[in-house]
């Protein structure tokens, strides 16, 4: 949560923002598939959603993995059984599901049989690139959603470059949707982290100037 998120929080129903672009980028194409896991980690889980959702409707057999912190933070569950064949929530201290990490429960499917022709991750950077360093091992197609590396949407800023295979990309106009297996998430991450300084910064200013002003 940064300066801009608190200032959308300011806003009620009615309100109004000066400009709105989207959507842009590229629709997801899941391809011929029969059985595929669907991992979303936090907030990344509302993104998740909606693909087990399309998966779902489609006939696919959909096991659903979501991972929060702890069960105060966990989201969609009710709407992600009624969209999946087996859903599987973890929590990092183990206040509800399992205790640990979504990798830890993919990793018990695959070798327990599930065949996956497909594995679509969202969520953290990090939770992204050790799914698909999983995936790798065992060769399954891995599809990430790039959101998090997005900050204007509109295709102006330039934040969202990242490397896939070799290439640059942008998130917000070439992506959301990549192979995950190709994404530089090291690149990724070093970038995502870049500004946090300034950004706490500021952060820290507004939250200063709104105590002053409420005093």
């Amino acid at each position: 949560m940064g300066k801009t998120t608190r200032l959308l929080g300011t806003l009620n129903a009615g309100d109004e923002i000066l400009d709105f672009v989207g959507p842009l980028g590229n629709a997801s194409e899941f391809g011929n598939v029969r059985k595929v896991a669907v991992i979303g980690g936090g907030l990344g889980t509302a993104i998740a959603y909606p693909q087990a959702k399309k998966l779902h409707s489609m006939g696919v057999d959909v096991d659903v993995i979501a991972g929060f912190r702890n069960k105060d933070l966990i989201i969609l569950e009710d709407e992600l059984k009624k969209v999946s064949s087996n859903l599987y929530i973890t929590t990092d201290d183990g206040s509800n599901g399992r205790k640990g990490l979504v990798t830890d429960v993919l990793k018990q499917l695959i070798e327990n049989g599930n065949n996956y022709d497909l594995v679509i991750a969202i969520g953290p950077l990090i939770m992204m690139k050790f799914v698909c360093e999983l995936t790798r091992k065992y060769g399954i197609k891995t599809i990430v959603s790039m959101n998090p590396v997005m900050i204007d949407g509109t295709g102006m800023c330039g934040g969202c470059r990242l490397t896939v295979g070799g290439e640059t990309r942008f998130a917000c106009v070439d992506g959301p949707d990549f192979d995950g297996h190709l994404v530089d998430f090291d690149e990724a991450i070093r970038r995502q982290s870049m500004y946090r300084k300034e950004e706490r910064q500021c952060d820290e200013e507004y939250c200063r100037l709104e105590r002053l002003s409420n005093a």
